[in-house]
């Protein structure tokens, strides 16, 4: 026998409908109302406090001083200075004392590349150096002997004049001698053969004064030659010294290139890259090196470098305040504390076409090492310290805004509303900077529960939040 299914009946799937509409429409009503009911007790206007024909209102105080500019952009940690190390002469790394993370400090010996040829090349200069200061003392005692020599011979010459001096005398004595044996002669007071005496003896003077003066010319010839080879002997002794000068040149440029061997540190630092071991062959940058065997970072003192937007870049200036945080070090702040100053270090004074911000760098102090190449967090430069004198109240406040700076806020007096003109400065989204016509008892409204106008009726109640709220 067939069976039929049994059908819900129309009436019953509309009972079932108007059942669920109501309950809808009753949550939504009692939501309503605890809404409205709550907003009413937030402003302090619910229907068991609210005097009949008022409206209530949530009130601020200002606050004292103006809006600082300021501009907290995202940066980046970077070293003070960093230095990739190159080899300027290729050989095997003989010598590495250290490896990543190493402290090290100025002038520190990094490591060693072995290049004998340097090695030799040092030797053999050292030789040159050493023969040539051998041959400098050589020609000092030449020039020695020769100044020896000089003064022997001016000696000989002083001897041969004196010498002439006294054949001339002897000379004359004969020749006076001859005159008187031939008067003599001639009175046949003597001999005739008594002259001839005399005149050969006159004539071995006369002789022998001549070759005193030959002796006088030989011997001063003898003393030029002589003082000639002193300056010989000087010049000797000058070029062996040039060659002195021209092997420590030689010396020192094999040394220069063996310290090239010599890697040393520039500055105080770590040691953050590694790219060889010992025993690797290491090619020197000038003959197609291209990898550093070590890089350095110097990190007691640390650029925070980040890029300020185009708005912002007339405001910075050189020593402005900054803080910077870092997110891998939460609850650090970086600010100015006593003689370390955390402020605008330097800028690039031009900005990037592409981005349209100025690189901006400041400098934090590192001695403890917190900071680290490569940390990213935030850095906010206080660009303006705000208007003197200025009151802050909330951005919601100010009713209008015209040309000029300005404007007008709702405040309480009396228990009703004014409309107060103002004139305000700088407006940051949150707060408005007012520079007149407003005191710091003002009540200024920040929000109402209806509509209001000049001398409307209200009730005031102060709000809780910071003026800075919304």
């Amino acid at each position: 026998m067939d069976t039929q299914p049994t059908g819900v009946p129309k009436w019953a799937l509309w009972v079932i409908g108007l059942f669920v509409v109501v309950v809808l429409a009753g949550g939504g009503i009692y939501a309503f109302e605890r809404a409205r009911a709550s907003f009413s007790r937030e402003a302090g206007q619910d229907d068991s406090t609210k005097p009949p024909g008022r409206v209530g209102v949530e009130v601020v105080h200002p606050k004292a001083g103006g809006i600082q500019r300021v501009s907290t952009q995202p940066g980046t940690v970077e070293p003070f200075e960093a230095a990739d190390l190159y080899a300027k002469a290729s050989g095997f790394l003989a010598e590495q004392s250290v490896d990543i993370g190493s402290r090290v400090k100025k002038g520190d010996v990094l490591a060693r590349i072995s290049v004998p040829e340097y090695e030799k090349q040092v030797a053999r200069d050292e030789a040159k150096v050493r023969d040539a200061d051998a041959r400098v003392k050589q020609m000092e005692a030449h020039l020695t002997a020769a100044k020896a020599d000089a003064r022997a011979a001016d000696a000989s010459v002083t001897l041969a004049k004196v010498m002439v001096r006294a054949k001339t005398a002897f000379y004359q004595y004969r020749d006076k001698q001859l005159k008187r044996i031939k008067e003599l002669v001639r009175a046949k007071a003597l001999d005739a053969r008594l002259e001839d005496e005399q005149e050969d003896y006159y004539l071995s003077a006369l002789e022998a004064e001549n070759a005193a003066r030959e002796g006088v010319n030989t011997a001063q010839e003898r003393a030029a030659a002589a003082h000639a080879k002193i300056t010989q002997a000087a010049a000797d002794v000058d070029e062996a010294k040039a060659d002195v000068g021209v092997a420590q040149a030689e010396l020192e440029k094999a040394r220069v290139l063996l310290n090239y061997t010599v890697i040393k540190s520039p500055y105080t630092g770590v040691i953050t890259r590694r790219s060889f071991h010992p025993g690797d062959f290491i090619k020197a940058a000038d003959q197609g090196g291209l990898v550093p065997l070590l890089t350095v970072e110097r990190t007691d003192v640390m650029r925070v470098v980040i890029q300020v937007p185009d708005r912002d870049v007339p405001y910075v200036h050189k020593g402005g305040p900054a803080v910077v945080e870092i997110d891998a070090l939460p609850g650090t702040v970086f600010e100015t504390k006593g003689d370390d100053k955390v402020v605008v270090s330097r800028w690039a004074d031009a900005e990037d076409p592409a981005t349209r911000t100025m690189r901006t760098e400041v400098d934090v102090k590192n001695p403890n090492s917190l900071l680290r190449h490569g940390m990213y967090g935030r850095a906010t430069l206080i660009l303006s310290p705000g208007t003197p004198n200025a009151l802050r109240v909330p951005s919601a406040a100010l009713v209008e805004k015209a040309e000029g700076g300005r404007g007008s806020i709702r405040i309480v007096r009396d228990d009703k509303v004014h409309i107060a003109p103002i004139r305000f400065g700088t407006d940051n989204g949150l707060e408005v900077e007012v520079i007149s016509g407003l005191s710091p008892t003002d009540q200024v409204i920040v929000r109402t529960t209806g509509s209001v106008e000049e001398g409307t009726p209200v009730t005031a109640n102060e709000q809780n939040q910071p003026a800075g709220g919304r």
